[in-house]
């Protein structure tokens, strides 16, 4: 029992310890005195230890028992007789020490062995028989044998009993008693059967029992299978009399346990470091236990000082020396009111803590069942800015809203109004203060509907606010007349948030000026097409009395008159110059005519560019009589073919040969070009005639520019050809004299122009 009982901490020794330790101490003094045995000192220990013992003497030969010395006082023996139930009656022989032993190897066969070893071959053992202990030395060329009663069985009962393993050893290791438990982890059948196969938990417990008994006392955890399971034990040996005694607990709930709680302390230490909140942990002695990353960062502390556990208050006073925190104009009340948090009960509330650089931190602390407090600080300066930010947005939005002219409300799922501006107030006639209320849609269409009676309308824009699902919720807008006749657009636009907007715009003004628009685009068409049919029917009207000058003035010239004179024949000329001019500027006329009335078509075919600016130049020498005027071509080999109106595209160099020799005199050249680019072509005619002024050159393609004599029809009339076949037209002028104008004509018209019979095809 004194092992189980030294396992919790007693120093109670079991009965019988006394005695053992008296006899190792008769043992060892006879050892180292050459004494002999019975001497009176060694006698007189013996019988203080409640222990017999029985010396076998030098010149035994140790072929039998032999009659030994004994050592042993009268009540001891009688109390060892008792305890064997040997016979005590008076009338018969009290039995001895010997025989005493006699009836022990007689019990235990394995007593008698262990006996003549010792005799035999000096081996010392330790054994346990009937409650009594037997312990066998050699001592020189003398056997000695102590008898010392056991533990009683009450004694024992606890061991027997417990549902731990526990067992006895002897100096050698060899196992001396178990109880069932170790039976069971040794998978033993009894004792005997552990004893006769030498069981043990492993070969360390084997090995440490031996060291017990040379007074090393052990105790260590390790895995042990026991029927086919690996179990974790905790082992001690302590040193028993002449053995060791062992004890095993099986710990395997508890380490596991413990490697679950340590496993979750780190997996909590990992969460609480990829935290960006700062978290800390302060024990019931108010000493800092537990802290993340994020806390040693935001209050820049070193881990080597925070891993000593400083108190709370010499956190505080840290975080006061080096500025981290504001100042606080009574220190020491401040520094009393937090670490008061450890007493003061019901819940903590949150606080906000404005640090010196500016920074906002929402401090939060918690009581922590074992007494401590912890605390989390949370940087809410993004949040704090984001919510002043958002705030003066929703300020803004609603002031923008107020300054709309269109009526805007925002109603939300369940049909109850979120937002409306002062707009909206008006156009229905509706309080500000009712608006302020939030009032459900239906309340709003109370009042609504007198200025717009459809009530169609209005079960209309309901369902499309009420309604979830994907088909109502759409942008749809319309329009309609109030009773009073004011013409409103609206618009239902869904919100993410589930809301519905719905806007309205009077519109009444606009569609009055729409409608005047309206009257006024008819009217300049009715007055457009009257100047188209104006301008064809004079132009048409001209051209008789002006093909009859012309013809009158050829008959004259002729000669059918009579001869003329010189001055005759020049003023006859100069008739027939002014009527060819005349004719062709109302043949431009009748084409602008047409073009602007939508009436003019191409006819597109392929046209060989240069042949074209050939037969342009030859005519214009011919037809103009004005040999002083040179007329050049300059154009390419390879400028190749065009698909465009042929007859349209001599008209226009005709018009620009002819425009550029209107302004040209004596020694100036007028040069006809073209120069093909990828996907389209250039012709231009330039001239050394006048320049034309910067200010005038933008108008001179516009028909007839008050005070500019080189803009006429023919140029107005060269853009719209150009146009036509999809192309544009530039003019250059920049010295006081020359002008170049280019047309740039695709390589091949659109077709859009081109009479329907004719479309090309691609």
């Amino acid at each position: 029992m004194s092992v189980f009982l030294a396992q919790w901490g007693s120093d109670i020794l079991t009965a019988g310890g006394a005695g053992l330790v008296a006899a190792y101490f008769a043992f060892q003094l006879g050892k180292q005195r050459r004494v002999p045995l019975t001497t009176p000192r060694a006698s007189a220990a013996i019988a203080a230890s409640g222990s017999v013992a029985l010396v076998w003497p030098d010149d035994d030969d140790g072929a039998g028992w032999g009659q030994p010395e004994e050592e042993a006082d009268t009540a001891t023996r009688a109390a060892l007789v008792k305890r064997l139930g040997l016979s005590t009656d008076p009338l018969d022989t009290a039995p001895s020490t010997f025989d005493i032993l006699e009836a022990l190897a007689a019990a235990s066969a394995e007593l008698g062995a262990r006996l003549n070893r010792l005799r035999q071959r000096g081996e010392a053992f330790t054994l346990s028989v009937l409650g009594l202990e037997v312990q066998g030395k050699p001592h020189g060329a003398k056997a000695i044998v102590w008898l010392t009663p056991g533990a009683p069985a009450g004694d024992l009962a606890g061991a027997e009993q417990a549902s731990f393993p526990a067992w006895r050893t002897d100096s050698q290791g060899a196992l001396l008693w178990a109880n069932h438990p170790y039976l069971q982890a040794v998978e033993a059948h009894d004792l005997e059967d552990a004893r006769a196969r030498d069981c043990a938990l492993d070969r360390k417990a084997r090995k440490d029992a031996t060291l017990a008994a040379k007074g090393r006392s052990s105790t260590s955890t390790r895995p042990i299978t026991i029927n086919g399971k690996r179990r974790i034990l905790r082992i001690s040996l302590f040193p028993a009399h002449d053995g060791a005694s062992g004890v095993a607990f099986d710990v395997t709930e508890e380490i596991e346990t413990r490697d679950t709680l340590a496993r979750e302390a780190k997996a909590h230490e990992e969460t609480l470091n990829h935290l960006t909140d700062a978290v800390v942990v302060f024990d019931s002695t108010r000493r800092l236990t537990t802290h993340n990353l994020a806390f040693s960062r935001l209050w820049g502390l070193e881990d080597a000082w925070l891993n000593e556990g400083p108190s709370h208050g010499e956190w505080l006073d840290r975080l006061r020396q080096s500025a981290k925190i504001a100042s606080a104009r009574d220190f020491a009340a401040w520094k009393a009111q937090e670490l008061s948090y450890y007493q003061e009960p019901g819940l903590i509330p949150d606080q906000t803590w404005t640090m010196p650089d500016g920074r906002i931190l929402r401090v939060a602390r918690q009581r922590q069942p074992s007494g401590g407090l912890l605390i989390l600080f949370e940087d809410i300066s993004d949040k704090m800015g984001l919510q002043a930010r958002f705030k003066t947005l929703i300020e803004v939005q609603r002031a923008t809203l107020d300054k709309l002219g269109e009526g805007v409300a925002v109603f939300t799922a369940d049909g109850k109004l979120s937002l409306a501006n002062s707009a909206f107030a008006r156009m229905w006639g509706l309080e500000q203060s009712f608006l302020d209320a939030l009032p459900e849609f239906d309340l709003v269409v109370e009042r609504a509907i007198l200025i717009h009676r459809d009530s169609a309308f209005w079960n209309e824009l309901k369902a499309r606010i009420s309604d979830p699902s994907p088909q109502s919720r759409q942008e749809k807008q319309g329009e309609f007349i109030c009773v009073d006749g004011t013409s409103l657009t609206w618009l239902t636009r869904p919100l993410p948030d589930g809301a519905t907007l719905a806007a309205f715009a009077d519109v009444t003004a606009a569609r009055k000026v729409e409608m005047a628009l309206r009257d006024k685009a008819a009217a300049f068409q009715d007055a457009d097409r009257l100047k188209t049919e104006f301008v064809r029917n004079v132009s048409y009207q001209l051209r008789t009395p002006l093909t009859t000058i012309g013809g009158y003035t050829e008959l004259l010239v002729a000669g059918v008159g009579g001869s003329l004179t010189p001055a005759q024949s020049d003023y006859l000329s100069a008739i027939g110059s002014a009527s060819s001019h005349l004719g062709k500027l109302i043949e431009n006329i009748l084409d602008l005519a047409m073009i602007d009335a939508g009436q003019m078509s191409l006819d597109l075919g392929d046209v060989h560019v240069r042949e074209v600016l050939e037969i342009t130049a030859e005519i214009a020498r011919t037809s103009s009589g004005n040999d002083q005027v040179k007329i050049l071509v300059d154009c390419d080999d390879n400028v190749g073919v065009i698909r465009a109106d042929n007859a349209r595209i001599r008209q226009i160099l005709f018009n620009l040969v002819s425009n550029a020799l209107r302004f040209t005199g004596k020694g100036d050249t007028v040069t006809m070009g073209a120069r093909r680019f990828e996907g389209s072509v250039r012709l231009w005619v330039s001239d050394t005639g006048p320049g034309i002024e910067i200010n005038r050159q933008a108008s001179v393609f516009e028909g007839f520019a008050d005070g500019d004599r080189r803009a006429g029809v023919s140029l107005a009339l060269v853009k719209r050809f150009v146009e036509l076949h999809g192309g544009w037209v530039s003019l250059a002028s920049p010295t006081p004299r020359g002008v170049t104008v280019s047309c740039y004509l695709p390589a091949e018209a659109a077709n859009q122009h081109a009479a329907p019979e004719l479309d090309l095809i691609s």
